[in-house]
């Protein structure tokens, strides 16, 4: 008689279940975030996810660092060893790193959501510190940790640069509570002043603005005309007829008073709409020595949005900078870019600016790619890269473009400083599939990690999906 086989364990026969569960509602549950009810329906479902199941002892071969303005009972050292060691022996990680509680001024606490950590831009270090739980031996090479906070944030970039991505796990959950940061980001305003080209296609379309029907391109030039602090600027406008000769010399005027002469280029598609094709063509004639993208149904809010974008633009090794843009009725419509499971996504699209994870909006953060509505860049790197790929003629293109910036050791940032708003339709469907997606994903299912892949900035949840499934 055969040996029957063993009953598999319970949680091996809920996995499938337990992981649709998670795909479809936690990024639905972005849109509560705060809401009591929201966070612990969240939290169980990533707690029930495989990875998290804690193992008899912690790993000897580990301890725990702590920032040293945390403060943190011993029973509550011992759990946080327990959880993290049961991280690091599920993914053989070198560091495992989590989420925490931060206090709030009302006395209410929010649960702080960590991506990778990114010294090079961390301008207040208490937004990414935390507890780490780490390996002995790369401890020893590196040296301890020092306590002031530059020397600190220079210290994690070397062991980020030590131990690499692959081998730095983390627990989606807030296990400790953080204290309060203390430091706060410094201003900067950009280098001399160059040219900044901004790019503009137009299909001379108006949509309801305030209760009035208005033209989008006219109402975004004054817009950023009457209101940028930064002054020296190209506008740089492309179209396919759509834009009248009365309409043309009216905005010419409007530019020359604004900015001067010599400010204002027209050039004329006379090919079918592909939005990539219009920016190569529109960034072929541009003079400035920066090149931004703009969409027409853009409105700016900040006077120092271009000024702040150029600033971190900059930086050494910084390829490409997004802005924050908003609804009319202030909602989030871009806040960076999320790539999972191969599906390009809004981050927190529809969400009121305050459900974001804490200290999002405080500093600069990198993310795999932003947006083209408002985007910015230098001309040699959009040389470097060909401009947007005509294969992909309306989505996906400015996503593959920060990729391969990215790939050309650039970072993509988000400015949350550069605030627009973007009269995008919000009622439209965020769920409908763009026709391009399937090529999107033929370029870039390898280079991402396959269908499984996550996003290392925003969902770093899904790496629990993404191991030993």
């Amino acid at each position: 008689m055969k040996d029957r086989p063993k009953p598999a364990r319970w949680w091996n026969k809920c996995k499938q279940p337990k992981r649709v569960l998670a795909e479809r509602l936690v990024p639905k549950l972005e849109h509560w975030r705060g809401e009591i009810w929201a966070d612990l329906l969240r939290y169980c479902l990533i707690r029930l996810q495989p990875g998290l199941r804690a193992t008899k002892a912690a790993n000897a071969d580990f301890c725990l660092l702590l920032p040293p303005d945390w403060q943190i009972t011993a029973s509550q050292q011992k759990r946080l060893k327990r959880l993290l060691s049961a991280r690091q022996h599920w993914s053989n990680a070198l560091v495992v790193s989590c989420d925490d509680w931060l206090p709030q001024a009302n006395g209410k606490r929010a649960w702080r959501q960590k991506g990778l950590l990114d010294p090079f831009l961390d301008g207040a270090i208490g937004a990414a510190e935390g507890p780490l739980w780490l390996s002995n031996a790369v401890l020893q090479q590196l040296g301890p940790a020092p306590k002031t906070a530059p020397e600190r944030i220079q210290w994690r970039s070397q062991l980020m640069a030590c131990v690499g991505a692959q081998k730095w796990a983390h627990v989606p959950l807030p296990l400790v509570q953080a204290p309060l940061p203390s430091l706060k980001p410094q201003l900067l305003s950009p280098k001399g002043n160059p040219l900044v080209s901004v790019l503009i296609p137009s299909g001379g379309f108006s949509k309801p603005i305030k209760g009035h029907s208005s033209l989008l391109l006219r109402h975004c030039l004054h817009a950023l005309l009457s209101r940028s602090s930064y002054r020296n600027l190209e506008i740089v406008v492309i179209d396919a007829g759509e834009l009248n000769q009365e309409l043309l010399v009216e905005l010419e005027a409007l530019t020359t008073a604004e900015l001067g002469p010599g400010r204002w280029r027209h050039e004329r598609s006379q090919n079918p709409y592909s939005y990539s094709e219009r920016i190569n063509q529109a960034a072929a004639i541009a003079k400035g020595e920066w090149l931004m993208q703009l969409n027409d149904d853009t409105e700016l809010l900040e006077p120092d949005s271009i000024a702040s974008m150029l600033e971190l633009a900059q930086r050494p090794g910084v390829g490409v900078v997004g802005a924050l843009l908003l609804y009319p009725d202030g909602r989030v419509q871009h806040a960076g870019v999320a790539i999972d499971n191969l599906a390009p996504r809004h981050a927190w699209a529809s969400c009121k600016p305050e459900r974001l994870p804490p200290g999002l909006l405080e500093t600069a953060r990198a993310f795999q790619a932003v947006t083209a509505a408002v985007c910015l860049c230098s001309a040699n790197l959009w040389r470097q890269l060909g401009g947007l790929r005509l294969e992909l003629p309306i989505n996906y293109g400015d996503v593959d473009f920060c990729l391969r910036a990215r790939q050309a050791g650039k970072v993509v940032l988000l400015d949350p400083a550069s605030r627009w708003i973007h009269f995008e339709s919000a009622s439209r469907s965020l769920d409908l599939v763009p026709p391009e997606l399937g090529l999107f994903q033929e370029l870039w299912a390898k280079q991402l990690g396959g269908i499984w892949c996550t996003d290392p900035y925003v969902s770093r949840w899904r790496q629990l999906l993404a191991e030993k499934n």
